[in-house]
């Protein structure tokens, strides 16, 4: 499930440089390159299986709906709201979040310092590839050219994509890196590495070959400072075939910083494809303008 949490949730840092530490040593530094990436690809194929076989790897949109949660420095929570989150895979996605009072989580998300939503109400986000548009209260405009790298950096580095597609890409190199214990529970990593120099980390429960952990690391090109994002999958229940986790925690340097609890998610839903454009999102500011309109009109004529 393509989810920028979500998801969406969230979008990865445009840093050009990658970095991720060593994983669990022991029997899988013995293992000859090929021996490694045989063992990695067994593996992951057990994911795959997992997560619903045909069905996981045949998903082309999705449709969720649920709750994102923002977390301070000191762990409290700070910003909560409910989204709609819409996928044609791999670069269409439309997210509608809704707040009551003055909200920044959607700022948050994206990365966007000082936006908020005022006085309640909604903010829609649409990436298509390399164009973006956003719609607030000010109306529709585009969102900004790092915004839009940051959404196609967020899709190279999805866990989602590289199991259905980018880890059989020319250039994509596999290593199984050992059993270790993570979140209580015994775990294999598996390492991989593509042609960009990007590095990324996944955590395979033992017992139910589901994902637990995908870490990706990054480096600052100029401050050199090293920032690993964790994605951590639990709660996994079978929707349309698909093994799909209802929670999702995002945490920085080990910090958790956002989690996202689904309530839904439609599997291949044939979303129309001009619902990723900038029409639709006018279309929609004029819906949501004459709707004011009415009830305010309504409500002078009580």
């Amino acid at each position: 499930m393509m989810f920028r949490t979500a998801a969406c949730a969230a979008l990865v840092l445009g840093l050009a440089c990658t970095w991720v530490r060593p994983a669990t040593a022991g029997a899988a530094q013995e293992l000859l390159p090929d021996e490694s990436a045989a063992k990695a690809r067994q593996v992951l194929r057990q994911v795959v299986t997992a997560l619903g076989g045909q069905a996981y790897l045949n998903v082309r949109d999705t449709d969720c709906e649920g709750r994102v949660a923002q977390y301070g420095l000191s762990g409290d929570l700070t910003g909560l709201a409910p989204f709609h989150d819409e996928w044609i895979l791999p670069d269409k996605n439309r997210t509608e979040y809704i707040a009551k009072g003055e909200h920044t989580i959607a700022g948050f998300l994206l990365g966007i310092d000082g936006l908020e939503i005022t006085h309640g109400g909604a903010l829609i986000t649409v990436f298509n590839g390399a164009e973006g548009w956003m719609l607030d209260k000010g109306g529709v405009s585009n969102q900004p050219d790092d915004i839009i790298k940051n959404f196609n950096e967020q899709i190279k580095s999805g866990m989602n994509n590289m199991l259905r597609s980018r880890m059989n890409e020319p250039g994509v190199e596999l290593r199984y890196a050992g059993p270790d214990v993570v979140d209580l529970k015994e775990a294999e990593w598996i390492e991989f590495a593509d042609s960009d120099h990007r590095n990324f980390r996944l955590a395979v429960e033992h017992s139910t070959h589901l994902p637990l952990r995908w870490v990706v690391a990054t480096r600052d090109p100029e401050t050199r400072e090293r920032t690993e994002t964790t994605i951590s999958y639990t709660q996994y229940l079978v929707q349309d075939g698909v093994k799909t986790p209802l929670s999702i925690v995002r945490s920085r340097n080990d910090r958790k910083i956002a989690q996202t609890f689904l309530t839904s998610c439609k599997y291949n839903s044939s979303l129309a494809p001009e619902l990723f454009t900038r029409a639709a999102l006018e279309q929609r500011a004029s819906e949501v303008t004459k709707k004011g309109y009415k009830d305010k009109d309504s409500k002078n004529s009580k």
